[in-house]
């Protein structure tokens, strides 16, 4: 780093160290959020302490070792880090998304779940590159592979990538600023100047510069190689690198399906997460929010369990604030999970939180981003204790 560099890292260290672990705590890691955002400090301060927010929200210093991968997408969701490039302090991570069955993930996986197993591998990612740089003393970047191969049109394509898809992707470079050198975006279908003018737009101009789009008949595989050295690129990608098996694919480290998620492993209602009409329905107008207010009573001594069911078939937003005071506005209190704009799915979410203990919480629905339309948003509120036992509770 550079003097200016180094300064500016001591300033977002200096200014988070309330909310900084010792695990996420590195050089590199801050220099990312001042290269993310221009070295702006008033806005690379906002985003990390709201990043910072939300590592605790997910726990993310320990997600790697407290979640299990989720079944479903640990064997229908085509990603994996292959390993270090060879060339310039890089990692090589490949992603299949021709081969995703898009709707069979949404009609088969909470959101909660979904958004969690990709933070699970961008944690991982992060961790291969925080020991990288800990080995080298320079910064790490992935080189990323975005595999087309296999996509077909269909005219539900465009609403997912410019819905969910476009949600966890916002995320992910919201969460983890810097982390891509570049992006080779391959095997692009006839149909990409399509899908390209709906999610291009979307995407920061620092991220678009980045990507790089090849057809299936162009020479893309000469490219990649001037990025990883051979031996460290699957065969299949214009490498030399096979797994113990002779796999030229490496499907030892890449999950590679080449089926649809079968329909019997579809979201059906249950108890924990009931039909939508079984949920308390809100409709907030374009650009408000609702807020509500629940008190769990001082006299509740053991750890408590925040469990939300939330459907919407749109993008809607979360907050959740945590407080003593039941007139407190959300600025005065503290800020348990931050506002998100989360995507909406076709399956009703379920996620149960260890929260702080008795007090007042306000949980805040939001349809801020909307101009026009407003929003029919579907959920249900408990508290439960370490046995998942319902705990009583006001809803104000």
């Amino acid at each position: 780093m550079n003097q200016s560099e180094r300064e500016f890292v001591d300033y977002l260290r200096h200014e988070c160290k309330d909310l900084l672990t010792d695990y996420y705590d590195t050089d590199f890691n801050l220099l990312r959020w001042a290269q993310g955002y221009g070295f702006d400090k008033n806005e690379a301060l906002v985003e990390l302490r709201r990043h910072l927010r939300f590592r605790q929200y997910y726990d993310l210093d320990n997600i790697l070792t407290n979640v299990p991968d989720h079944p479903i997408l640990k064997k229908y969701f085509p990603i994996g880090l292959v390993g270090e490039t060879g060339k310039e302090n890089q990692l090589l991570v490949i992603e299949c998304a021709g081969r995703i069955d898009l709707m069979g993930i949404l009609k088969s996986v909470h959101l909660s779940d979904f958004l969690i197993q990709r933070f699970k591998f961008q944690e991982k990612m992060l961790a291969a590159m925080n020991e990288m740089e800990k080995k080298n003393g320079k910064q790490c970047s992935v080189i990323y592979i975005l595999d087309l191969e296999g996509l077909k049109f269909d005219p539900a394509l465009i609403s997912i990538v410019t819905g969910p898809y476009r949600i966890l992707w916002a995320s992910v470079y919201t969460a983890y600023p810097e982390w891509i050198n570049t992006l080779f975006l391959i095997n692009a279908p006839s149909f990409m100047s399509l899908l390209w003018k709906a999610i291009g737009p979307l995407l920061p101009e620092r991220t678009r510069n980045k990507v790089r789009i090849y057809s299936g008949n162009s020479d893309w595989k000469t490219s990649v190689q001037k990025h990883a050295h051979v031996d460290n690129i699957p065969k299949h990608w214009g490498g030399n690198l096979v797994d113990s098996t002779g796999d030229g694919m490496c499907r030892e480290i890449l999950n590679i399906p080449f089926d649809s998620i079968p329909q019997e492993l579809y979201w059906t209602p249950n108890d924990e997460t009931p039909a939508i009409q079984d949920l308390t329905c809100t409709n907030i107008g374009a650009g408000k929010s609702a807020v509500f207010t629940y008190v769990v009573d001082k006299s509740v001594i053991e750890p408590v369990y925040l469990v939300i069911n939330r459907f919407c078939d749109r993008t809607f937003g979360m907050g959740i604030w945590h407080g003593d005071e039941e007139t407190a506005e959300l600025d005065e209190m503290n800020e348990l999970a931050p506002d998100f704009d989360y995507p909406g799915m076709p399956t009703v979410d379920y996620l149960r939180l260890r929260m702080p203990g008795s007090g007042v919480y306000k949980i805040k629905w939001g349809n801020e981003q909307a101009w026009i339309r407003s929003l029919n948003l579907y959920h249900r509120v408990r508290f439960q204790n370490e046995q998942r036992e319902n705990i009583k509770y006001i809803e104000l």
